[in-house]
């Protein structure tokens, strides 16, 4: 799938930003634990994943994919870094996580031979605002070829914007709840939303998070 990221702007061009965080460490958006609202959803609310294949596009160091693994369900943590991805295989390997269960690779979320069964979850935190908004259709596009029929595609709705000022610059790119719905309702059915759930005390008030099933 090839794709534009600004008039002219190239997407392997626009993905060099990422290269050139992971190069020089600058990674501000990484917290170092797996998101609160994704713990409560699934420690305390006891939201029920289907079992298969997960993936977690722009995995960073890796935590979520780990969290989410189990024994019936294998995790991949992909990103585009092989930095990023060398580093959550080691935080793997030092967590003692056995790697039958979660593994990391080097991908492009847009261009990788998708598995024959497909995947049946996905979570997706700061990808999606990571991307330039005029990448956001081709991002529902993909996920609805990833995902097979009633797949859970988990979404922590982040930065949220609170006016329109702003909202082309970045990365991160601020976003609404609308964004999604643009991009996920022809593919995707809204089974779950929670505006009240746990969050990291620097980010009160700018995350949401959603599930969405695969129709």
């Amino acid at each position: 799938m090839s794709y534009k990221a600004s008039g002219s702007v190239a997407a392997d061009e626009y993905n060099q930003i990422w290269h050139k965080f992971w190069n020089t460490n600058v990674t501000k958006w990484d917290k170092g634990e797996v998101s609160p609202a994704l713990r409560e959803l699934i420690e305390e609310k006891h939201w029920q994943l289907p079992d298969g294949q997960g993936i977690v596009p722009g995995c960073g160091r890796g935590y979520d994919a780990m969290f989410l693994a189990k024994t019936t369900l294998h995790m991949l943590g992909a990103d585009l870094s092989p930095i990023a991805v060398s580093t959550a295989t080691k935080l793997r390997d030092e967590k003692g996580f056995p790697s039958e269960l979660v593994e990391f690779k080097t991908i492009d979320f847009f261009d990788f031979d998708v598995p024959q069964s497909k995947f049946q979850v996905a979570y997706d935190y700061t990808f999606f605002c990571a991307l330039h908004p005029s990448m956001r259709a081709n991002w529902g596009a993909r996920y609805a070829e990833i995902l097979s029929p009633g797949a859970h595609l988990i979404a922590l709705m982040y930065p949220l914007s609170k006016s329109e000022e702003d909202r082309e610059r970045g990365p991160p790119f601020l976003l609404s709840e609308d964004d999604y719905h643009r991009v996920l309702d022809a593919n995707f059915e809204l089974v779950h939303i929670d505006p009240k759930c746990k969050t990291h005390d620097t980010r009160v008030g700018e995350e949401i998070i959603t599930v969405w099933r695969r129709r």
